[in-house]
C-alpha cells in the first residue's frame, strides 16, 4: 500500500481572481514531524518525503548535513493547527 505524503491545497476562500488560491494542510504524519522539529529534534533521519513536503511547503529549511530547521511560516502553522 502506497501513501501520498505530498501537501494536500485546500481552497483558502472565494477569490474573485482567475488565479485561485491555496493554502497547504499537512498530513498527520507531517504535523507531527513538523512539531518535533519546532521542539529541537532532529528530522533529519526521518523518510526523506516527510522532510521533502515541509521544505517544498516552506514550512522547514534543509541546511547544512541535513540539519532541518523549521521557518517562520512553520511555526505559525504549528500555532493554528497544533493540539
Amino acid at each position: 500500500m502506497t501513501q501520498n505524503h505530498a501537501l494536500k491545497p485546500l481552497p483558502a476562500g472565494d477569490s474573485t481572481d482567475k488565479v485561485a488560491l491555496f493554502t497547504p494542510r499537512l498530513t498527520r504524519e507531517q504535523l507531527e514531524c513538523l512539531g518535533r522539529c519546532a521542539k529541537g529534534i532532529s528530522i533529519r533521519f526521518e523518510r526523506s518525503e516527510l522532510v521533502d513536503a515541509l521544505v517544498a511547503g516552506g514550512y522547514a529549511e534543509q541546511g547544512v548535513a541535513g540539519v532541518v530547521t523549521v521557518t517562520a511560516k512553520g511555526l505559525e502553522y504549528l500555532r493554528t493547527h497544533a493540539s
